[in-house]
């Protein structure tokens, strides 16, 4: 298993996440505008009581992803400006380690030990605000998509991942 693995985890999925949250808002319309509809044969699936529980799993589900966002936010907040500017370089602006060299005039070599340095401190910063790997893992137990990431950050290999069929994201 690799170190670091949920900060990674958190970091290769946070670009992702508003779009996420408004693809499930989209569900949301328009599941509730298309409510009535239902015939006899797909009562079942359709009633009351299934689609209210269906809104409100979509609406948990968009909290989860709203306050994992807060939570990577304040983590990057927690640490210090050099580093977190090199996380969101590297993760959400997915400048490769030759580009960040360049533009925090670095070599190459420097530019990984302070990314992993980087890394290493945003999961401390998450510990410090109280998520470990337990409680990461017991939070976004429901979000199959982040663990699947998970799963490929841990194993250390580079691997694309459809979410969705909206997006396809590269994880390393």
């Amino acid at each position: 298993m690799k170190k670091n693995s949920w900060g990674k985890t958190l970091l290769q999925v946070y670009p992702y996440l508003e779009k996420i949250a408004g693809a499930i808002d989209k569900i949301l319309l328009k599941t509730a505008l298309n409510s009535f509809y239902y015939t006899s044969t797909s009562y079942e699936e359709n009633n009351v009581f299934n689609i209210s529980n269906k809104l409100i799993d979509l609406g948990e589900r968009k909290v989860t992803l709203i306050n994992l966002k807060i939570l990577i936010e304040e983590a990057l907040k927690n640490m210090k400006e050099e580093q977190s500017a090199l996380l969101i370089e590297k993760y959400v602006e997915r400048k490769k380690f030759i580009q960040l060299a360049k533009s925090h005039n670095i070599c190459m070599r420097t530019a990984f030990r302070k990314v992993d340095a980087a890394e290493e401190s945003f999961a401390k910063s998450l510990n410090k605000l109280g998520y470990d790997d337990g409680r990461l893992l017991e939070f976004l137990k429901n979000e199959t998509w982040i663990l699947n990431v998970h799963k490929v950050v841990s194993k250390g290999s580079e691997d694309t991942i459809q979410i969705g069929g909206i997006i396809k994201m590269a994880v390393v």
